[in-house]
């Protein structure tokens, strides 16, 4: 009988911990290039494509991330499990060994935007005030 209360308090922090998860990328949006199928993506699936365990979508393409350093890197970490610096390291290392492509920098906003627009597979954490001319944007579950 004791472990019935347990159960319900697991699976309520569980549920918890998920939406809290997605709501932390309150400030920015993800987007993503007209090419790319998907419409939403669950908070461990960007985690997922942010760490490298997922680098192609569903048709094939490489997934190519675009980043706005400093000025998302709050929501960087939520997404990938990083801080900034973490996130770098990370990156560099898979791109010296041969196992991936470190992320593409934009300078603003715009840039960020425009870059995902012209970029076949690309995704990224766009501010939210940014202009989401040209590109998806992708719901967070």
């Amino acid at each position: 009988m004791k472990s019935f209360p347990l159960k319900i308090g697991l699976l309520i922090a569980c549920l918890a911990s998920g939406s809290i998860r997605a709501l932390a990328l309150d400030g920015v949006i993800l987007i993503a290039n007209p090419s790319v199928a998907a419409d939403s993506l669950s908070a461990d699936e960007l985690r997922s494509i942010y760490t490298a365990k997922t680098m192609y979508w569903d048709d094939g393409r490489r997934i190519i991330i675009v980043i706005l350093p400093d000025r998302t890197d709050t929501a960087l970490q939520q997404a990938s499990g990083m801080d900034a610096s973490q996130f770098r390291t990370f990156w560099l290392r898979l791109a010296f060994s041969g196992r991936g492509a470190q992320p593409q920098k934009a300078d603003d906003g715009a840039a960020l935007v425009a870059l995902v627009a012209s970029t076949k597979g690309a995704i990224g954490l766009a501010p939210a005030d940014a202009s989401l001319l040209g590109v998806k944007k992708i719901r967070i579950e």
